[in-house]
């Protein structure tokens, strides 16, 4: 799968929004990049929910903000969850970091603190350490069928990292994992016309523009 990534000044955005593109404020992008490599340095894994004002122009592909979750808080490796995990294939079973669950106390308050603000939620993201930047079978087997796209950062080498969103469409009963499935590879790359690459515009002034293109390894 070709993935790319659009790195442009705000001015010239009016011709990408609408046409399979996200656009990002470059200060938001680089503060999720350098907080998703910190916490990959204390070998944590970072996943939480970029964030939209609905009354923006471009929503839901114009995230403004984002809530990190406390990866310390993970409730992947509670017994039952585990157990869920540990059936999609022996990469889950081999490190107890791949897969995430967010506490519910944390999205409650999260929720709550969104709806005080007058935002909401556009999309999730999360990091594979290891793994490129592709949307596994697990990612699409657990992605929220309420949310249009979800974005991917690779830290797998953490000093060149990848940022990748994907749109998703799929059905509510598509939704979860059990710990009956027994699959095996459920880390790899998701096949079907419902996972699709987009776009990711970078807006900013070009100081800002800069920085994320540096920390992203691309050239001009």
């Amino acid at each position: 799968m070709t993935m790319l990534t659009f790195l442009t000044v705000s001015s010239e955005l009016d011709n990408a929004v609408g046409t399979g593109v996200v656009e990002m404020p470059a200060r938001l992008c680089r503060r999720l990049l350098r907080e998703a490599q910190d916490l990959h340095a204390a070998g944590l894994k970072a996943f939480g929910l970029l964030v939209g004002n609905p009354a923006a122009p471009g929503h839901p592909l114009r995230p403004v903000d984002v809530v990190l979750f406390d990866p310390r808080r993970n409730r992947r490796n509670e017994p039952a969850n585990r157990a869920a995990f540990h059936a999609q294939g022996s990469y889950f079973r081999e490190y107890d970091d791949a897969g995430f669950v967010a506490d519910p106390a944390d999205l409650l308050r999260a929720w709550r603190a969104l709806e005080q603000a007058g935002l909401e939620p556009v999309a999730p993201f999360h990091v594979h350490r290891r793994q490129p930047a592709n949307f596994s079978v697990i990612d699409y087997r657990l992605h929220n069928p309420a949310f249009a796209w979800h974005l991917i950062i690779s830290l797998r080498d953490p000093s060149r990292p990848v940022v990748q969103p994907f749109r998703v469409t799929k059905d509510a009963a598509e939704f979860g994992i059990d710990e009956h499935d027994a699959r095996e590879g459920s880390e790899l790359a998701y096949h079907g016309p419902e996972v699709g690459p987009l776009g990711l515009v970078v807006s900013g002034r070009p100081r800002e523009v800069r920085t994320v293109r540096q920390a992203l390894h691309l050239g001009r």
